[in-house]
């Protein structure tokens, strides 16, 4: 048990070790001009080695996606937000994903650089894990009777990550950063979360 614990902890630290070269490359090079080869080499480990722990290219901004997830997830299940109001648990969760992007000048070179290539490379807004787990929030808010029964909790979902999308290719897309993201994320949430229409009701004098 133990050597094979050994074992996975290394194969783990391998891994981590490629993805910090990759991210390190697409920064330097830009992630088109940045080849596997490129990374074995800075790496220092067989091309082959590289495919086994990432089997193509864009399995690199996969994981990037993931780890920064990850971040926002612990996060919004942090023991103080248990219970918590869907409204303050989006907040903390696109708060999170927002700070890891602008947290200093190299966050932000990261975020553009494998942000610019995410747009590019793959559909992100077919990607299912952040649209899934936002969804779950949304669900447990409507089973506890805080949101409508009638809400549709992925509808929820692809609606607050095409936004959170659309906030952070225009932070990245102008040099320096145009606004505060996080702030931008926390008004973007809150208009939709409140709307943009009155309710029903009879005609304003």
């Amino acid at each position: 048990m133990k050597t094979a614990d050994r074992r996975t902890r290394g194969r783990q630290r391998r891994r981590d070790a490629l993805y910090a070269t990759a991210v390190d490359l697409f920064v330097e090079r830009g992630f088109d001009s940045t080849t596997m080869d490129d990374i074995a080499e800075r790496a220092d480990v067989a091309r082959a080695t590289v495919f086994n722990h990432f089997p193509r290219k864009a399995a690199f901004l996969d994981e990037w996606a993931t780890r920064r997830r990850k971040r926002a997830s612990a996060a919004a299940h942090a023991d103080d937000l248990e219970g918590a109001p869907l409204r303050n648990v989006l907040t903390r969760y696109f708060t999170e994903l927002c700070q890891i992007s602008q947290t200093s000048a190299a966050s932000r070179l990261e975020t553009v650089a494998l942000m610019s290539a995410a747009v590019h490379s793959i559909n992100v807004l077919a990607r299912s894990e952040l649209v899934t787990e936002i969804s779950q929030f949304v669900d447990r808010a409507r089973a506890r009777g805080e949101i409508a029964a009638r809400i549709a909790p992925m509808r929820v979902g692809r609606l607050l990550v095409a936004s959170y999308v659309a906030v952070l290719t225009a932070w990245i897309s102008a040099e320096p950063a145009p606004f505060d993201l996080a702030e931008e994320m926390v008004a973007t949430l809150d208009l939709q979360l409140r709307g943009i229409m009155p309710p029903p009701g009879p005609p304003q004098r």
